[in-house]
């Protein structure tokens, strides 16, 4: 989660894409609209921890969702999410050279609507109900080869490392609904893995890793990892990054396409053909997708206003997943209208499509699930954003029985 976050940390991370740090300026006092946090710079205080190899974030997403008609039941219900990440450059500290740790820990107050919809996927991802205070994130990164090649190693979050895409990968700035932050389709968990990524030259990158497939429930990643069942997963994601001169206007535009496969280990049931019903268990899986990001055209060439256009797809054997094809495309535009270069505007559509087993044996009345999702993220300053959204559902679950449904709401995001 918070791959915004995660970028402002270290864009190395991301290396395939092109980014800037947020670091606070020197002097911001508390509430100053330029700074991106809104405790400022504590003094001075932030900066020198910064430059002694320590970078403290602070988030807060406050969602308050209606659903105003259809879905399993109508009403209005807040949540939110806070996440604070501790990063340590220990080159910076004078301990290993080009290693860092990052921390990320999480506190999940509350699922909104959730429950109240009977969707595939949750319209508002951070929403993930009642939970103490998470480990989300704790890995050591090493730079092996100088802005070439990486390793990560630890607690990992796998949605922060494959299927990333400029304009839909982030719901505490972007689209809200799970389907749009990540492929729903990718079995990206969060658990012990090891991860490698390598960039020999600006127009092509690759990510491999392997990592446990438990998904580390109730923040036990060691039980999950070690127990008696040994289920992993594994993904590869060679990427082509393209940049190229606007011929409508000032700027490059820059695209990323990225074509991926992961193998899913976990022991699941297909899905029972009759007279039997039970199924026989399967435990390998593979699966494939696409995940693209394109500018279309860019206002001037200083920073990223402009149009861009992004298309995912992923499929799954319809044997043990009910939803065999998912594809998503949308548009975002930053700085839509004149003097609010910081607002962000985005429109996207999806739909998943049931398998053929699944609506044979299991459901006959289902067939595709279509949202749209709409946002316009207003900038009132660089630590604080809110941003309206709605939401419009058809088959809910791939079923006829549940009504199509319409969600509303705000969502407003302080960084501290």
């Amino acid at each position: 989660m918070l791959l915004a976050a995660l970028l402002a940390i270290h864009p190395a991370l991301f290396a395939p894409e092109t980014t800037h740090a947020e670091s606070p300026s020197k002097n911001h006092p508390p509430l100053s609209l330029d700074s991106p946090y809104m405790t400022g710079d504590w003094g001075g205080a932030r900066t020198k921890l910064e430059e002694n190899g320590l970078t403290t974030q602070l988030y807060l997403n406050y969602t308050t969702l209606w659903n105003v008609g259809g879905g399993l039941a109508p009403g209005g219900k807040p949540a939110a999410s806070l996440d604070l990440l501790m990063h340590f450059d220990l080159g910076e500290m004078g301990l290993v050279e080009n290693g860092r740790v990052l921390g990320h820990f999480q506190r999940i107050l509350g699922s909104g609507v959730n429950p109240w919809i009977g969707s595939n996927y949750q319209v508002a991802d951070d929403n993930d109900g009642e939970g103490n205070l998470s480990v989300a994130q704790l890995y050591y990164e090493q730079e092996l080869i100088q802005k070439k090649l990486w390793m990560r190693a630890g607690f990992l979050d796998y949605q922060t490392i494959a299927d990333r895409n400029r304009f839909s990968s982030t719901e505490d700035k972007q689209f809200m609904s799970q389907a749009l932050d990540n492929n729903p389709l990718l079995p990206l968990a969060i658990g012990l893995g090891v991860e490698m990524q390598y960039r020999p030259c600006d127009w092509f990158s690759v990510i491999t890793g392997i990592g446990d497939a438990g998904e580390a429930a109730n923040n036990k990643p060691f039980k999950s990892a070690f127990n008696d069942s040994a289920e992993f997963l594994w993904y590869v994601e060679p990427a082509i990054h393209l940049s190229f001169d606007n011929p409508l206007g000032p700027g490059k535009l820059e695209g990323n396409y990225r074509f991926g496969m992961v193998y899913d280990g976990r022991h699941r049931r297909k899905f029972p053909e009759p007279p039997a019903t039970i199924g026989d268990w399967q435990s390998d899986d593979v699966g494939f997708y696409v995940s693209f990001d394109q500018d279309l055209f860019r206002e001037n060439d200083v920073d990223a206003q402009g149009m861009g256009w992004f298309f995912r797809y992923g499929f799954r054997h319809g044997d043990v997943s009910r939803i065999q094809n998912h594809w998503s495309t949308g548009l975002s535009y930053l700085g839509p209208i004149p003097t609010r270069d910081k607002d962000t505007l985005g429109i996207a559509l999806f739909q998943n499509v049931p398998s053929h087993r699944f609506q044979s044996y299991v459901n006959p009345w289902s067939h595709e699930e279509t949202v749209v999702e709409a946002y316009y993220s207003i900038h009132i300053a660089d630590w604080l954003y809110i941003t309206p959204d709605v939401q419009y559902i058809s088959s809910p679950g791939i079923d006829d029985s549940i009504s199509d449904a319409i969600i509303v709401g705000v969502r407003t995001r302080i960084s501290f």
